[in-house]
């Protein structure tokens, strides 16, 4: 294999082409939708067709299949064709069943074994595409953002909301003051604790669930610093926000939960709460600190089975501040 091709393929973006064809659609031009029916129903006449083929075969011009090709995130007709030969390769048997999908591919003959597998191979795809389309420069804004705020709020409509605690579990423990709205309501009641400039920080798949953008744009018009954590960096939520964070992920209609999706948004959620951390590294190194000794001197207190001393050794620096705070008490 000739040195430049082998290292197009190690560099290619792993961005999956048919969960961006599904997601961009409707934000296509007639001609380039035409593109989209081709991938997304005939994927081997992509594998097998030049550029000049395939613009004929969607009955476009060669410019239209370059741009239809760089509206998915690929630098070209080229880069598509490799990306959609590695995703029917991961993907392995997981095309023509969607009448009777549940999610990630399986369907009700799978045995445990094919479950296992399409599982990890659907969530590490989903976490590599979703890398891939890491935008560093926004992650840094966010996390200026972040450090800027007084407080942090974070919300998400349904299981988006797990996510949403997740995260500000995390700020919380790491030292930042946040607080997490478990619905609309309450967070429009609550709409008076944040000041301007402080970080709204929304988790939505879509970016296009109405309690949700009726939430930011409520926050955003009092000065809120909107982050929001989605799949659609073309959503409404997407164009009130000072930061979109993406992930890449697909949602069957037919599906037991929100798996990948759910996945991606934890990872961009540690990214951020490390990046944060990182930059904020004594108070966060300090909160933490704090956080596991005060664990420890409630568990000590309790005298149960709960206490870390009973499981593992309480690390030096931890049992020798409980005890001087113990004595001083």
């Amino acid at each position: 294999m000739p040195a430049k091709r082998a290292e197009m393929i190690v560099n290619i973006k792993r961005i999956d082409p048919f969960v961006a064809a599904r997601n961009e659609y409707p934000n296509l031009g007639e001609q380039e939708k035409r593109c989209a029916d081709i991938l997304l129903a005939q994927p081997e006449k992509v594998i097998r067709s030049s550029i000049s083929e395939f613009a004929a075969l969607a009955n476009t011009s060669q410019a239209t299949a370059v741009r239809f090709a760089r509206k998915l995130g690929f630098e070209g007709y080229p880069h598509l064709k490799l990306s959609t030969v590695a995703s029917i390769g991961y993907q392995a048997g997981s095309f023509g069943q969607e009448s009777q999908e549940l999610e990630l591919g399986i369907n009700e003959k799978d045995g445990s074994s094919e479950v296992l597998q399409k599982l990890i191979n659907s969530s590490v795809l989903t976490l590599r595409q979703t890398a891939d389309l890491c935008d560093l420069a926004g992650l840094n804004t966010a996390v200026r953002l972040v450090q800027h705020a007084r407080v942090v709020a974070t919300y998400g409509a349904g299981a988006s909301n797990l996510v949403a605690k997740d995260c500000q579990l995390k700020f919380a423990r790491l030292g930042k003051a946040t607080i997490n709205f478990e619905d609309n309501h309450q967070a429009l009641s609550a709409i008076a604790t944040l000041d301007p400039g402080d970080a709204l920080i929304v988790v939505s798949h879509s970016g296009a669930t109405p309690e949700v953008l009726s939430v930011a744009e409520e926050f955003v018009a009092n000065g809120v610093n909107l982050i929001c954590i989605t799949n659609d960096a073309k959503s409404p939520l997407a164009k009130l926000a000072a930061v979109s964070l993406r992930t890449q992920a697909e949602r069957k209609s037919i599906r037991v939960g929100a798996t990948v999706s759910r996945i991606a948004q934890l990872f961009i959620v540690d990214l951020l709460t490390i990046s944060w951390a990182q930059l904020s590294w004594a108070q966060a190194k300090g909160a933490s600190e704090a956080a596991s000794e005060a664990v420890v001197r409630s568990n000590a207190r309790k005298g149960g089975t709960e206490n870390w001393s009973r499981v593992r050794p309480i690390p030096e620096r931890v049992r020798t501040k409980s005890s001087i705070n113990r004595r001083e008490r």
